[in-house]
């Protein structure tokens, strides 16, 4: 007689049962690492992207440090005639440097009792860089005497008005005044209401550059926001001047800056470069190069455990809150790195 199939029997069931599992739990690891692999690099990418946005915004801020035009800094002092100038003395002030150790770091500076003393991160630096930077505008023709006025023209006219603060230079003099008339389309005044002189240091002919004064900070300091598991979320952050030389409020540049740290190449009188921070430099204006290091992390916790690593950047060493260290980073499982950069100084040369 034939027999007709009546179904599983247990043992056939319960085999099919651990082969439906071990598959299912196979393609369920394989997703899990896949995921996690793409959240690392993800943030690995971002952590990337990040650094290589802070460290091309100031380096090419430092690079340009003392710039005014073709005027050689180290042969050429820029003559400030402007009442109320960001700078009494352009050559000493051009780049500075400061160890955040306490709130007061900034005593004695125009950065005293400003946010940025507030809000600066304690453990990491500061730094400050002054330069011309060059606008669309030339001279149209040249002046007779030391106090005429300045006869201008370029698509950046308009954006300069009374009481603003101009950079003039050619490769023998440079000269720092405010324009003290409502200017038109193409005559700047320089009078002595809103200068210690109206004269400048020399009649300028059309070879003549025009430049914008223009300071830059840069600092780490909280953003107010917290990360998913309640950690305060870092940021760099950049302060400039407007055209009348007033500080605008600082501004969030790149989220997730932990820590800046900067030494300063000072030439030595071998001609070498030692890198020291900012609190060990005998003469700013010696100094040549600058090596930038930044600890940045992303936000999200894609570690699989606590980060307890000690980072080291140029001239001091980064360590989980456990290390005993003067600066520290938050044990989480935010995924780190630390991203180091030389600088020269065109400039200084």
């Amino acid at each position: 007689m034939r027999k007709t199939q009546g179904g599983l029997s247990l043992v056939e069931l319960m085999v099919a049962l651990a082969l439906s599992a071990t598959l299912i739990f196979g393609v369920f690891t394989v997703y899990m690492d896949s995921n996690r692999t793409s959240q690392v690099s993800n943030a690995l990418a971002r952590t990337q992207e990040a650094a290589r946005i802070a460290i091309d915004l100031m380096a090419r801020d430092m690079r340009m440090v003392g710039f005014q035009g073709c005027a050689d800094p180290d042969d050429v002092t820029l003559n400030v005639i402007a009442d109320d100038p960001p700078t009494d003395d352009f050559f000493e002030t051009t780049l500075r440097g400061w160890e955040v150790t306490d709130g007061t770091w900034a005593d004695g500076t125009e950065y005293d009792n400003t946010d940025i003393e507030s809000d600066a991160k304690v453990g990491s630096d500061v730094i400050s860089v002054q330069r011309g930077e060059t606008m669309g505008i030339e001279l149209s023709g040249k002046m007779d005497v030391e106090n005429a006025n300045v006869q201008v023209k370029g698509d950046d006219v308009e954006r300069f008005g009374q009481n603003d603060i101009v950079m003039i230079s050619n490769c023998e003099a440079a000269d720092l005044f405010r324009i003290s008339s409502q200017p038109s389309s193409d005559t700047w005044a320089h009078a002595s209401g809103v200068n210690s002189t109206n004269f400048l240091s020399r009649a300028y002919t059309e070879e003549a550059r025009i430049m914008k004064f223009s300071s830059s900070v840069y600092f780490v300091a909280d953003t107010g926001r917290d990360d998913a598991r309640g950690n305060d979320i870092f940021a760099l952050y950049r302060q400039i001047n407007q055209l009348d030389g007033s500080l605008l409020p600082p501004e969030e540049i790149v989220e997730n800056v932990e820590n800046l740290q900067i030494e300063y190449g000072e030439v030595l009188a071998t001609n070498n470069i030692r890198y020291r921070p900012a609190d060990e430099v005998g003469d700013m204006t010696s100094v040549k190069a600058l090596r930038i290091g930044m600890l940045i992390s992303h936000s999200d916790p894609v570690r699989d455990d606590n980060d307890t690593a000690a980072y080291a950047l140029p001239g001091e060493t980064i360590t989980g809150t456990s290390g005993g260290g003067a600066v520290t980073h938050p044990e989480d499982r935010r995924l780190r790195r630390t991203f180091v950069s030389t600088v020269m100084l065109r400039n200084r040369d």
